[in-house]
């Protein structure tokens, strides 16, 4: 009888080791994924399915708003924004290249598809839910369509390109250094083969002794001379 009750206690003994070594595994696990340790399955799925949040919680309109300064209702740890806010530059400006994209494809292929306020962008290491208004995203997208449809109407395009990045970076406290609209849309080549009027245009600089360099050495000349004297 005590034989079995010393293996039993082994037994006992053997299972509280290994449910405290799995703890401790799952627990090495979350803080290697940077995940919290009350993560949901739906979050465990997302970074398993799209890789770890540079933002942490912060994801989609709820990401947005941190970066405006708007209030989450959610149970969301925010952190020090004004930290995020350098590579949340490169969230949204991949997100508006997206839009004017996928406006600028459509349109070649002759379709229209439902605007996406909310892409995920990848980055270098795991990805994001960005998210800009329906608004802005609409005309962003309409803006594609119609530089495909209206190639001259390019620089007009542009320029509406531009105040649309001001108006987001304004949002999210972020400043506009290089026109979206000129590197994003196909402009419109003005030249018309004006490039070799353009270089008759342009003055050679003046090479010292260039005059010198093409005449005849003196010893040369004195010696044509007294040839035809002779």
């Amino acid at each position: 009888m005590e034989w079995i009750l010393g293996l039993l206690i082994i037994v006992l003994g053997g299972a509280a080791v290994v449910v405290i070594y799995l703890s401790e595994r799952i627990s090495i696990f979350e803080t290697l994924l940077g995940l919290n340790p009350k993560v949901t399955s739906d979050k465990l799925a997302e970074h398993v399915a799209f890789g770890p949040n540079p933002f942490g919680d912060l994801s989609g309109e709820n990401l947005w708003k941190a970066m405006i300064g708007e209030d989450i209702d959610d149970d969301i740890e925010v952190g020090d924004v004004d930290t995020l806010r350098p590579r949340y530059e490169l969230v949204i400006t991949r997100h508006i290249e997206m839009m004017l994209e996928d406006g600028r494809f459509d349109a070649r292929n002759g379709e229209r598809t439902a605007v996406k306020p909310t892409l995920r962008i990848p980055m270098l290491r795991g990805s994001v839910e960005s998210f800009i208004p329906f608004v802005e995203a609409s005309r962003l997208y309409e803006i594609g369509q119609e530089v495909e449809a209206k190639p001259e109407n390019a620089e007009k395009l542009a320029a509406e390109v531009d105040e649309i990045v001001d108006e987001l970076f304004g949002k999210v406290q972020l400043e506009r250094r290089t026109s979206f609209g000129r590197s994003l849309l196909p402009m419109t080549d003005d030249t018309d083969g004006n490039d070799s009027d353009d270089l008759d245009d342009l003055e050679l600089p003046d090479a010292p002794g260039l005059d010198d360099q093409l005449a005849l050495p003196p010893g040369d000349e004195d010696a044509d001379a007294k040839k035809d004297a002779s």
